[in-house]
């Protein structure tokens, strides 16, 4: 079976379509190791009392069994990230305090790339909190960096549960792929043909002309 000229222009344009950057997106690898801790330690380390804790009824996991606890007193996790080529990444966790006796602002940084950015959880109710949700985005070189967590002080002070880590690359374009974005345009004129595309020039002339009057 021959295909004519048209249906070929069909399958091209469905193709440039498909690969085109609005369209196709890029890839998210995850570079943390063990970021949920089911693996006990694997790939961190701990100061301060800071250790991998089973999840219970009253202080559980975000996910899985097991969260990290991050001590009070200064208390850091630690982990060495490979990262495998420059470029701008997301960081996402979840974290939670223990338990809290005392309503209050509760004080914890990380670091990532030399860079440290101070954050916050907000207690509201006395007794346990929920797990809240913090993003960072970081510009990193390639190569080896290390991701720090620390519990600071503060007038109210708690242990924190640490789960769900991820280290992510956010896309951005794909080099030479906007070209397909041109030839959509070509082959939707292939398609129409010439005595169509010359009706439709004539029609927006009229129409042009008509507004400028």
């Amino acid at each position: 079976m021959r295909f004519s000229l048209r249906a070929w222009c069909l399958v091209l344009m469905a193709v440039a379509l498909i690969f085109s950057p609005g369209v196709m997106p890029g890839a998210r690898a995850q570079i943390i190791t063990n970021g949920g801790f089911e693996s006990g330690s694997t790939g961190w380390s701990f100061t301060g009392g800071s250790a991998v804790t089973a999840g219970n009824i009253l202080t559980p996991a975000h996910s899985g069994n097991f969260y990290a606890t991050l001590a009070t007193g200064g208390g850091t996790i630690t982990q060495s990230v490979n990262v495998p080529t420059a470029g701008t990444y997301q960081l996402q966790f979840f974290l939670a305090p223990a338990v809290s006796l005392s309503l209050g602002t509760l004080n914890f940084s990380v670091t990532i790339g030399g860079v440290t950015t101070n954050l916050t959880y907000a207690v509201t109710v006395i007794g346990l909190g929920g797990y809240n949700l913090y993003t960072v985005t970081a510009t990193l070189s390639a190569g080896l960096t290390n991701l720090v967590f620390t519990n600071l002080p503060g007038t109210l002070t708690a242990p924190l549960r640490l789960d769900d880590v991820s280290l992510t690359q956010i896309p951005g374009p794909v080099p030479g792929i906007g070209m397909l974005s041109y030839l959509v345009v070509i082959l939707f004129g292939l398609l129409l043909g010439r005595k169509r595309l010359r009706i439709m020039f004539l029609r927006l002339k009229s129409v042009y002309l008509g507004h400028d009057r």
